[in-house]
């Protein structure tokens, strides 16, 4: 797997659990954190972790290994888009939630930048 490749499906991993580092990945899949090390030096994860990752939290392995489609099983893009929360969408309003009045006011006024 190519390094890109390998970071971007651990990302993925990420926002499915909520986390922001390796050693809270690794204990969302109970493994060592050096485990994940090794993961990362050999520039490959093992696929029935992924497997397992896709059927215990209802993700699309199309998402999680190539970043296509919807993040959840199921549910197609289009629905997505109509306000079908996920994870990852659960996981930015908790970290938006425990900012700082200020700070939430400075993101929003970035993302109505960005939509614009």
């Amino acid at each position: 797997m190519h390094k890109k490749s390998l970071d971007a499906v651990l990302e993925r991993l990420m926002t499915v659990f909520a986390v922001d580092s390796d050693s809270d990945l690794a204990r969302k899949l109970d493994v060592n954190r050096q485990t994940l090390g090794s993961w990362r030096s050999r520039q490959s994860i093992p696929y029935a972790l992924c497997v397992s990752v896709s059927e215990a939290e209802g993700v699309s392995l199309d998402w999680l290994l190539a970043g296509e489609g919807a993040m959840l099983r199921g549910v197609s893009s289009h629905s997505a888009e109509k306000g079908t929360r996920n994870p990852q969408e659960d996981a930015i309003l908790a970290l938006f939630r425990s900012l700082e009045e200020a700070d939430r006011r400075e993101i929003q006024n970035a993302a109505e930048e960005k939509n614009e």
